[in-house]
């Protein structure tokens, strides 16, 4: 519930102003035992990560508009900024679908195999916006057993590396 309230929280202030004192990235992190496969879903605001972004490549971008260019350039930053681990495993992220919803940018990966087990052990560095903004939040939030139940990894600050055991 406590999850729903901030979530609620991070959307209301996005609703309503066009500059946005919060900055946060959300990733939800669902594991499908039917086909071993995670899906991983980030919502930033693409303002963040577009200027970020520019400031990285020194050029002029529109993240607003998905061109195959723009998509490149999200992935590859997200695959520098964030590391999965499960089970001593790393997870490999391919890219899926990049779309913007308002002043949210979403990004969907999906990651390879893992065997499913009765606990998961997950080792994460997670360092997306951490170096542009000193404030910077990031959840990112666990599904390992299709249930709802999601176990939820915050990383403030000067965090950048978290691990957690999930047992069913």
């Amino acid at each position: 519930m406590k999850h729903y309230f901030f979530l609620l929280v991070f959307l209301s202030l996005t609703a309503f102003s066009p500059a946005h004192p919060l900055k946060m990235c959300v990733c939800d992190v669902k594991y499908h035992a039917s086909n071993q496969r995670f899906t991983l879903k980030f919502k930033f605001f693409w303002d963040d990560l577009q200027a970020t972004l520019e400031k990285e490549t020194g050029k002029k971008l529109t993240l607003t508009q998905i061109t195959p260019e723009n998509s490149r350039l999200i992935a590859d930053f997200v695959r520098r900024q964030f590391d999965l681990k499960v089970n001593n495993s790393a997870i490999s992220l391919t890219h899926v679908r990049s779309e913007v919803q308002d002043v949210v940018l979403m990004v969907e990966f999906s990651g390879e195999s893992l065997a499913p087990a009765p606990s998961y052990a997950i080792d994460l560095r997670n360092e997306i916006l951490m170096a542009a903004f000193s404030d910077q939040y990031n959840i990112v939030r666990f599904d390992f057993f299709g249930d709802g139940n999601y176990e939820t990894l915050r990383f403030e600050r000067a965090e950048r590396h978290l691990t957690k055991n999930v047992k069913r």
